[in-house]
């Protein structure tokens, strides 16, 4: 099961993806890697994070799945509504980026790529 804590950054659920160590002066560093929900990813020190309880790293429990923060992506366009699509140029090596209806209703069909996100 993977270890859930909060990101150091933004606070959502993120994963410990990779677990090593580095040699210091002072002797092996227990590190971690972890990436969040929203596209963070760091790579520190195992000390440096603390849960959101402020427990040591080494005497943290997991997440319980029902009390992972979500999150909603809004609109790249509007920047106030959530977003339920993805939008790309037609023929373009650009990611995509999230939309709403509203606003992927002002676009010309003609040179976008528009999908849901379920897709």
């Amino acid at each position: 099961m993977p270890e859930r804590t909060p990101c150091p950054d933004c606070g959502a659920a993120a994963e410990i993806t990779e677990r090593f160590t580095l040699a210091s002066t002072d002797g092996p560093i227990p590190h971690v890697a972890l990436s969040c929900i929203a596209g963070h990813h760091f790579r520190m020190s195992a000390d440096r994070l603390a849960d959101s309880i402020g427990l040591p790293f080494g005497r943290r429990v997991g997440l319980a799945p029902s009390l992972v923060p979500r999150t909603v992506q809004l609109c790249i366009h509007c920047r106030q509504t959530p977003a339920g699509f993805w939008v790309s140029r037609k023929n373009s090596v650009v990611a995509q980026r999230p939309w709403c209806l509203s606003c992927c209703q002002q676009l010309d069909g003609a040179s976008c790529v528009v999908r849901p996100f379920a897709s």
